[in-house]
Parts: C-alpha cells; structure tokens; sequence
C-alpha cells in the first residue's frame, strides 16, 4: 500500500494535481484546436478547392481560345487527328469541370448565380472548337482538290505544246492554208486554238488564287465562253485530222477544271466560317475568363469571411490555454518546492558518495540508511552497489589478466590474423601475418588490401582460387566483405598460404593465413602413393592370369626338354622357349614385387654380411672406368627382410646405378642405422655420381614399365620391383637425384628382434629327387592340372588329380595320400586353406603344398607366409616342385631353387630403370 510519507507519496500527489490542470488545459486546448481544424476544413472545401476548381477552368479556356488559330491553319490531315486526339482529351478535361460546377452551386450559397452561364459558355466553346475541326477538315479536303486542278493546269500545258507541234505539221500539210491566207488577213485556225487553251489555262490559275467572289463569277463566264468555242472547232476537216486527238484531251482537262470555280467558292466559304469559329472561341474564351474572375471574386470573399471565424475560434482559445497554463505552473512552483526541499538534500549526499567512490573511496557511507522511504532505499542499495564495484574491481583485475592472455595468443599463434575494415584498410594485424607474407610493419601500416595486393603481386607471388583459378581481385575485395572467401597465396619459393575472410557484423572483415606447404606436400605423397597403389593392384592381377599361363607353358616345355633325346633339334628349341618362358616369370615376379603381393619368407639379416657376400658378383660387369666402394657401418643390428629379394633388389640398383655412369665414376654401397626421428630402422643405400635425373624424370621412376633408355635396353620393373618389396617388408624407399650431381637410393628396412641363425640360404638346390608317395593334386585349371600331373609323375609319385575341393574330398574318403599338393584359390566355394583344414583333420598324417601365382589369395593381412607353410610360387620348373615336394615330405634341406629364391646369374642382372 503506497504510504503517504513516502518520496513516491508525495510526489504521487503532487503530480496527480499537475496531471489534472494539465489534462485541463489539454482539453481546453483540443476543443479550441478542434474548431479551428473544423473551419480551416470549411474553408479548404468551400473556399481554397473552389478557387482552384474555377481557376484551373480559366487556364483550360483560356489555353484552348489560343489553340484555334492553330487548328485553322492545320493543312494535312495527319496533323489535324493528332491535334483532335490532343483536343478532345482538353475538351473532356472542361467537361470534368464544368460538371462539378452545379455541385458546386448546391454546396455552397457563396457561390454566385453566374455559375450556370459558365456552364453554358463552356459548352458553347466545346462546340465551336468542334465545328473548326472539322471546317478545318473540309478545308484540307477541297485544299487536296485544288491541288488536282493545278495538277490538270500541267497537263494542259503540256497538251498546249503538242497542239503547236501538230499545228506546225499542219501548215506544212498541201492543203493547208499557210503563211499566204496569214498574209491576207485569215489567221490558221490552230494558233486560235492554243490562245483559247493559253487563256483558259489563265482563267483557272487566276481562279484558284483570287479572294473576291465577284472575280471569281466574271473569270467563270470567260472560262465557259471560251470552252464553248474549243468545242467548237471541227475536227473533221482533213486540215484539223491531226489536231483532232491533242484537242480531244484538252476539251477533257478543261471539263475536270471547271469544278475550281465550285471548288474555289467552298474554299472562300470555309476560310470566312474557319476566322468566324476563330473569333467566335477566343470571344466565349473572354467570356468564359470574366465569368471566371466574378465567380473566384465572391469565393475569395467567402474565404475571407470564414478565415476571420477561424482567427476568432483560435483567439478563444488562447485566452483559456494561457489561464489554465497559469494554474499548471503555480502547481508545479508548489511542488517542486514542497517535496525537492526534502528529497534534494539527500540525493545530494548520495551523489557525494557516489564520486567519492567514483574516485576510488572504497570507504565512503551515505547517510539516511534508515528511512523507510524510496531515499533509505537508494542509500541502501548505494551499499550494495558499493560491494559490487569491489567484484567488479576483482573482476577487471581478472579481465585485464585474460586480455594479456588473450593477447599473448594472438601474437603467438601459428597462423596469421588480420582485421580490415569497410573501407578494406588494415586495421591490427599479428606478427605471423607479416612473417607469413613477407611483410614488414612499414608495408602494412594504414595500407589498404589493393596496396597489399599489389606488393604481393610484384614480389611474384601468385594469388589462385582453391582450385588453382586464377582470381578477380576487384571482385574478391568486394566479396570479403559480404560472404566468407578461401583463396590460397603461392610464393616463388614453394610456400603455400590460404587464406579464410570471414565478413564482419559491424562491416570489414577478418582474415587467418595458414601456412599449407607442409600439407600439400604431404597430399601430393598421398596421391603419389595411391596412384602406386592403383598401379599395384592392375599389375598385381595381370601377374597372377600370366603365372597360371606360364606354369602349363614351362611345365611342358620342361617336360619335352627333358623326354628328348640329346641329338633331337627338338629339345634344344625347348630350351629357347624355356628360357624365353623363364624371362617371363621374372617380368611376373617384378611385378608383383612392385604390387606388394609376392610370397616373402623375411629373415633376421646382417646387411654388411650381405653386401660383402655378393661385393664379387656386384662387381661383375660393371665394366672399365667404374669403382665399387662400400661405407659399412659396423655393429649394425640386423635387419628383418627377406635375403633372396635383398639380393635382386641391391642387384637392380648397382646395374641401374652403372648406367648411369656412362663415363666412369663410382658407385658407393653403405649401410647405416636411420636417424631417431625416422624410427628404428637400418638403411641400406646405393648411390653414385653420374648425370643424375631431372625433376620431371624423378617422379615417375617407380611407375612400371617407364624407362629413359631406348628400345630393348630396359623393361622399366627395375625400381618398380625395389618400390614394391621395400614397402612390402614394411619399410620405406627413398631417391634423390640431381642432374650433374648423381643419384642416391636408400632403402630402409625394420629392424629384427632376435639374432639370425643363417644369413643366408643356399646357393645350390642339389640334384632332383623324386619318391613313390600318392600326391592327390587340385588344381581348378585344366592345363595347369595335367602339366603338374605329369611333371609328378615323371619325378616318380603316384599323382591322382582333382579340379575341385568337392572332388577331393571324395578322393580323400577312398584312399589315403602322403601329400595334398592345391593351389590357394579354387572354384566352387572351398578355397585351399579351407580344403586342407578339413583334410588334415580327415587324415592328420597328410602334408601339405601350397601353390599359387598371386600371393595375395593367401596373404590376406599379412606380407609373410607363416613359418611352418609350404608354399611354391607359380610358375614353378620341375626342379623345384621336387624340392618342395621333398621338404613337405620331410625329406629336404629347405632349399628353395630358382628364381625368387636363389641367386641370378650374372648374364641375368636385372636391367635399368
């Protein structure tokens, strides 16, 4: 409940009295101001739009009195329609107006009784500018009539001509009268005749420009006389025959001219009629003008009578505003004086002690904390606002430590900050943005982003899309400021920064600068890497269609070699092709080298071991002018790898490494322990000081089949097969080369957990043996079935073969097999691992032998074939299927001839990239 003692009580009362007298006065005020809009109302209806009403009547009379002169000298009828659609839109513009004038006389009684005859007037000069169109219309019509006549004048001038001509052959005629008759007073009659054209001709001209009727009725009666007596002459007569045509004409052009008389009559006519509607408009337009004046004379008087009512209403009104005014002002004297008596006293003192504390007193008190009105509550909440400046102390204390916070972080953040503003002016920056672009704080400072630009621009720096488009960079600036950009800065020397403007609400925009030369790089290793990978999975599939060929093709040659006798011709064309098919299965090999799906057997290896084993067969070849070094690093730990494709792979390198030095130099084999922050691996290097590759040449070297060397000098699956096994091992390959400089290639390889109990294996396979144990093949190529069969039988095994797993396990329930020889992948559903299982678990004596030409059938997650698997790779050659038949047998070394695990010959260096 309000109490009365209160401040708000109190001023309550005072300002409900100050509302009243104010209220007072404002009705007082609406009503006087009321009257007066009533009658200033009256006066615009009655008075200002009556004025104007009859004014603008006055204009539209007077301007259309002013268009009659023109409209009666209009002489074509195109103009004449222009000017009539442009007179009658006039002309309905006054009949608008002289309709709202009855309406006006019903609506006011100021209004004088002349108002009908304006009405009358108007119409009389609507009809007179009616009747002069169209006299004006007649007027062109009998003007284009005259015009034919004086065309017909022509004419007779022209015939006047011909009839002289006729009368001069008519005096040369025998029986003419000639210049004699002249003589003796008898003129020829044709030259009568040419004086009656000529004065004819005369009459009419004269007619057609004559303004007196008079004239115009006596060159009538000559013009009739004088064609009576054309029309006179005999024709007939044989001196006049040739006259006959030419005066035949003339009568006729005489006949069309007669009208110009008539013609002329109605010309005079009109022109009297066309001054006559002339005078007549501008006379009604004079009229229509004072009738106009009266009746706009008594609308002013009756304005003036009602703007001296509405001065009177707003006097009045005054007078009672100004009284109740008086009173406002003595109620708001008293209160002001009743209650700031009071009030003033302690706002002051609030006020004190709110700049006190303004200035740091954090001690002051006001006074009058214990009055229970609105003043005790502004004290009290000075004490509360007085503890909250206290936080609000701690809190700015805590802000201001954010803020250094906040701008250590700018200033060491990795990427580049810039603020613009609408005008496109720098405005604060970080220091990575100018160690970013280059800049220094003088490029920068008060520079606008065009000047940047162009700084940019003449240090060569290249300013692309994301896409690598080029840019509008007038457009760019504009877009900054209106949506979010992404654009990228590409320096000449390699660096790349993008850069993200994001627009600002309060205009300008802000823009970061990452540096992404360390991510392109590694996007263009990622796309190098799965364009290997690709390239890897298609050579990968090849491979394995070709082993499975080259398996029935060197198994048979193999067989026909071997069958032959020494002296036949036939075997020896055997041991071309199987050589020629060996050539093949090494191509194979190098390519699933480089896919990554061969079968590797990796083995705790010491390099140094390695490479001073084979230092006589690298040596080998390289021909004069060539040096051979190794940098053996001793106490290297030993490296898990797979020794016999060590040895190609070293093998490839050396050779590609010796055609690279054409004329002499050195090759320097090394071996290391990587660096801590490559990991823990061992390097095995090669590197030599020939030309060297360019660029363009370097970024391809381990594509297959690309090679620099002419036809037939290389296959291109050098490097391709070291790419390949190298990450294959799990290890990585690494090639620099400079043009003039030489090339280095490094292979690193994980390294072993336990010592190595061979380094290497054994060179020699040792004589083929064969045995009498059952071998049960499955094989699901036909081909390749019959030449393993065969080849088996040959070594003296029982073989017994099966095209499916279906198949086999039929054979298998039958009878019992000392060794079930499969190929990884069959048709039908079983693939081989799934068909051993289940025959071991059938007959648990039974061995097994693996075989497959694409390692990646049975090494699905792994590059390695388990320790206890046997496993031959396709295409296979009979001495070595029976070495692996006799290992799986149990009755072998381990030894694995051939290819993929022995050592080339030196004739079958690998070749060159």
């Amino acid at each position: 409940m309000l109490s009365p003692v209160s401040v708000r009580g109190r001023l309550l009362a005072a300002f409900g009295a100050m509302v009243v007298l104010t209220t007072a006065v404002g009705g007082v005020g609406w009503f006087g101001l009321g009257e007066t809009e009533r009658a200033l109302l009256s006066l615009q209806r009655e008075g200002l739009g009556n004025i104007a009403l009859a004014m603008r009547m006055a204009e539209l009379s007077t301007g259309l009195a002013a268009r009659a002169p023109f409209i009666a000298a209009i002489e074509a009828t195109p103009g004449l329609d222009e000017e009539r659609g442009q007179l009658e839109l006039k002309l309905a513009d006054l009949t608008v107006l002289v309709n709202r004038l009855p309406g006006l006389e019903r609506a006011s009684p100021h209004v004088p009784s002349d108002v009908p005859s304006l009405v009358r007037l108007a119409g009389r000069l609507d009809g007179t500018l009616r009747n002069l169109m169209d006299v004006t219309g007649e007027a062109i019509a009998v003007r284009a009539e005259a015009a034919a006549i004086r065309l017909g004048l022509e004419r007779q001038r022209i015939l006047g001509e011909t009839l002289a001509g006729a009368a001069a052959r008519t005096f040369e005629h025998p029986g003419f009268p000639g210049l004699e008759g002249a003589a003796a007073g008898t003129p020829p009659l044709p030259f009568s005749v040419l004086r009656l054209a000529d004065r004819t001709r005369d009459t009419v001209s004269a007619a057609l420009t004559t303004t007196s009727p008079a004239d115009l009725a006596r060159w009538r009666g000559g013009f009739d006389a004088d064609r009576r007596d054309l029309r006179a002459i005999d024709t007939a007569a044989p001196a006049l025959a040739l006259l006959a045509p030419s005066l035949d004409q003339l009568l006729a052009v005489l006949d069309a001219q007669g009208a110009v008389f008539d013609i002329r009559n109605r010309q005079l006519g009109i022109e009297q009629r066309s001054r006559f509607l002339v005078a007549a408009a501008n006379t009604l337009s004079v009229q229509l003008n004072r009738e106009v004046e009266s009746v706009t004379s008594a609308m002013q008087t009756a304005a003036r009578s009602r703007g001296d009512a509405t001065f009177s209403a707003l006097s009045s009104g005054k007078a009672g505003i100004l009284a109740l005014g008086a009173l406002c002002a003595l109620a708001a004297i008293a209160a002001a004086v009743y209650v700031m008596r009071d009030v003033a006293g302690n706002l002051r003192a609030v006020t004190r002690a709110m700049s006190a504390l303004a200035g740091g007193d954090r001690l002051v008190s006001v006074p009058a904390t214990g009055r229970p009105d609105e003043i005790g509550d502004l004290a009290r909440a000075f004490s509360v606002f007085k503890e909250n400046v206290a936080e609000r102390d701690a809190l700015a204390r805590k802000l201001g430590e954010n803020s250094r916070m906040l701008e250590a972080v700018f200033d060491n953040m990795n990427d580049g900050l810039s603020v613009f503003d609408e005008n496109g002016r720098l405005v604060t920056w970080n220091p990575r943005f100018l160690e970013l672009n280059g800049f220094t704080p003088a490029d920068v400072a008060g520079r606008d982003l065009a000047e940047l630009q162009r700084n940019l621009l003449r240090r060569g720096v290249g300013i692309r899309m994301l896409d690598g488009s080029s840019v509008d960079l007038d457009a760019l600036t504009r877009r900054r400021a209106e949506q979010a950009v992404r654009c990228e800065h590409h320096f000449p020397d390699g660096r790349v920064v993008e850069l993200h403007s994001s627009p600002m609400p309060s205009g300008g925009f802000i823009t970061t600068y990452s540096d992404l030369t360390e991510r392109k790089d590694i996007e263009k290793q990622l796309r190098h890497a799965q364009k290997m990978e690709a390239v890897g999975q298609l050579t990968g599939g090849i491979a394995h269609d070709f082993n499975n060929l080259l398996a029935a093709i060197m198994g048979n040659l193999q067989m026909i070699h071997d069958e032959t006798a020494e002296q036949d011709p036939v075997r020896g064309k055997a041991l071309r092709a199987l050589d020629a098919a060996e050539r093949g299965a090494t191509t194979i090999q190098r390519l699933l080298a480089f896919s990554r799906q061969q079968a590797l057997q990796p083995q705790a290896v010491d390099l140094n071991e390695l490479v001073e084993g084979m230092l006589d067969l690298l040596a080998y070849g390289l021909g004069n002018g060539i040096v051979l070094t190794t940098a053996l690093t001793p106490g290297l730990a030993p490296a898990l790898v797979d020794p016999g494709q060590l040895e190609n792979a070293l093998l490839n390198l050396v050779v590609n490494a010796r055609d690279a030095l054409d004329d002499g130099g050195t090759i320097v084999i090394a071996t290391e322990a990587a660096a801590p922050e490559d990991g823990d691996a061992i390097v095995l290097s090669v590197r030599d000081d020939g030309g060297g590759m360019p660029p363009a040449v370097l970024s391809r070297v381990f594509e297959p089949f690309f090679t620099t060397k002419r036809f037939g000098r290389g296959s291109g699956l050098g490097l391709s097969m070291v790419y390949g096994f190298v990450r294959q091992s799990g290890g990585k390959v690494d090639i620099r080369s400079e043009p003039g400089i030489g090339t280095l290639v490094a292979m690193a390889f994980p390294r072993a957990r336990m010592l190595p109990e061979t380094l290497a294996l054994p060179r020699d396979a040792g004589p083929v043996e064969g045995g009498r144990e059952r071998v049960l093949v499955v094989e699901d190529d036909p081909a390749v079935r019959l030449t393993a069969v065969d080849m088996l039988t040959a070594l003296g095994y029982r073989a017994v073969p099966a095209a499916s797993a279906e198949e086999a396990l039929a054979l298998l329930e039958g009878a019992a097999f000392d060794l079930l020889f499969t190929d990884v992948i069959l048709t039908g559903g079983m693939n081989g691992p799934a068909l051993a299982a289940v025959a071991k678990a059938r007959q648990p004596a039974l061995q097994v032998l693996f075989c497959s030409g694409y390692a990646r059938d049975f090494l699905v997650e792994s590059a390695s074939l388990p320790l206890d698997l046997h496993f031959i790779q396709k295409p296979y050659q009979k001495p070595a299927l029976a070495a692996q038949i006799r290992i799986a047998l149990g009755g072998g070394s381990g030894a694995q001839p051939g290819p993929a695990r022995g050592r080339p010959e030196p004739s079958a260096l690998p070749e060159r990239l």
